[in-house]
């Protein structure tokens, strides 16, 4: 599929909302750390918040963080980013809901974890990790964060030293990722004296955090060298700048904490793993699609690499590189020799089916897309990657009738998917079918927590709806009731 380019409002205001700061005010503090053993500080919040207000929390969160920041909604790399991030969910412990995991499109070094299971990664940090296991680290340590309760434990700790309301400590955390310094000045408002403990608390999670990610990490396969190696590496490169990664600024890395995690590596056993494809896919797609580097500069790169690359896996990659850039370039017979190749020797990858089929499209052979999607889609029916590839083949051929069907049968059970609902608004923009259109366009306004502009979609779609339609018009009411309610929910849960 072509990338989608989600709206941005610029890196500070992405920043300010994927929100998670325990360590907003530490890094000055952080050597100070001693190396003690950690005890286990067990799951603890529940009093403060129950699991399924945390829940609430958390959708109505999802939904401002995909209104506001530049999230990738680029199926493949949701697909494979998820697969990574639930290997590692079922390792865990303390699991009380589904995870969600997504990216954001941002150079800079940074991952983050927010109550309800919400997990995001910056791009930048993918191309930083140099193997898939030093990046399953930090997903492992975000996870930890989430499954430990480290926010709810957070904000019951502030709770208990000031009488702030929830819309004064969540505002707090917003401001800390724009300012740290600001961000905990406004936490600290009234605290007086418990700033220090709150820093010092905070050290606690970081330690819990790498002592349960490690384990889960080592329990699901990967190397859990892979943490102080990525770890390592980060503060020998910003041991002396002046301007550090936000990922060290909420997760400090003094030397007590390295070599912690590396003892903890070693206890656990090094395990030598080769090159994973997918990751160095990944990598990738993300030079191509997601930073700012010329196109004919990356394949350059590509080339370069595809002749010194010491593993397959890692010539593929460079092969797949330059594939994706020769599309860019509008090269598309050039870039389809080289993933016909490829998918030769690989053909169930996602990276590759996704990719043919932009070139496909390029070169005006919908139909043909069409059909080999069609057999993929037999084949796997329930994978977004196919049926999202196909659903945009399809509205390319004309196949309206067809998209249809597999749209709706896709979003009955993937009801927060963005790229479905935008796919089914050009449908039906294309089909002239009005009513249908409001109605997609109200789920993403819902999905992004425009409920205002949600509810106005129906009014219009209800408006429109014939008056011997009775039940769909029923059905659009009933629906306008529900978004209402998901308002009110949101004001109640968020004290405005």
């Amino acid at each position: 599929m072509l990338k989608t380019l989600p709206s941005v409002t610029g890196t500070m205001l992405c920043t300010a909302i994927l929100a998670f700061t325990l360590g907003t005010s530490s890094l000055n503090t952080a050597n100070a750390q001693s190396r003690t053993e950690v005890p286990t500080i067990g799951t603890a919040g529940g009093a403060f918040m129950s699991i399924e207000r945390e829940r609430l929390y958390g959708e109505h969160y999802l939904r401002e963080i995909r209104r506001l920041a530049p999230i990738v909604e680029d199926p493949v790399l949701k697909e494979y980013l998820n697969t990574v991030g639930n290997r590692l969910v079922r390792h865990a412990d303390n699991v009380q809901y589904p995870f969600h995991f997504f990216w954001v499109r941002d150079d800079s070094i940074n991952a983050f974890a927010f109550l309800g299971g919400n997990v995001g990664m910056h791009t930048g940090l993918l191309l930083e990790a140099s193997d898939e296991s030093e990046m399953a680290a930090v997903l492992a340590h975000e996870i930890a964060h989430v499954t430990q309760r480290h926010i709810a434990r957070n904000m019951e700790r502030m709770t208990a030293a000031a009488p702030l309301t929830m819309a004064q400590m969540i505002g707090g955390i917003v401001v800390g990722l724009i300012n740290p310094t600001l961000g905990m000045a406004v936490l600290s408002t009234g605290i007086a004296g418990a700033q220090q403990r709150q820093i010092n608390y905070t050290r606690q999670f970081e330690r819990e955090a790498d002592r349960v990610g490690m384990a889960a990490l080592a329990r699901a396969g990967y190397d859990p060298e892979g943490a102080p190696r990525f770890f390592t590496k980060l503060q020998a490169r910003y041991r002396y700048a002046t301007q550090v990664p936000q990922f060290l600024i909420t997760h400090p890395l003094p030397e007590s904490r390295i070599a912690d995690t590396r003892s903890r590596a070693q206890a656990l056993g090094s395990v030598a793993l080769p090159p994973v494809l997918d990751f160095e896919l990944a990598r990738s797609r993300v030079l191509v699609r997601y930073t700012s580097r010329a196109p004919r500069d990356l394949l350059l790169d590509f080339e370069r690499d595809e002749q010194i690359a010491n593993h397959p896996h890692k010539r593929q990659a460079a092969q797949y590189g330059r594939a994706l850039a020769l599309f860019e370039l509008e090269q598309f017979e050039e870039a389809n020799t080289i993933i016909d190749e490829l998918i030769t020797s690989a053909p169930f990858n996602l990276f590759y089916l996704d990719t043919k089929t932009d070139i496909l499209l390029g070169l005006d052979r919908e139909d043909e897309a069409v059909d080999w999607l069609t057999r993929e889609y037999m084949r796997r029916p329930n994978n977004q990657v196919v049926t999202l590839n196909l659903a945009y083949a399809g509205i390319e051929a004309g196949e309206y009738t067809l998209v249809r069907s597999i749209l709706n049968d896709y979003i009955s059970h993937e009801k927060t998917d963005i790229v479905a609902y935008q796919m089914l608004i050009d449908l039906h923009q294309r089909a002239d079918n009005s009513v249908a259109l409001h109605e997609a366009q109200a789920e993403l306004h819902n999905l992004r927590g425009n409920f205002q502009m949600a509810v106005e979609e129906l009014h219009s779609a209800y408006a429109k709806t014939s008056e011997e339609d009775e039940s769909n018009r029923q059905r659009i009411q009933a629906r306008i009731f529900q978004l209402r309610a998901l308002e009110a929910e949101r004001d109640r849960v968020f004290d405005i």
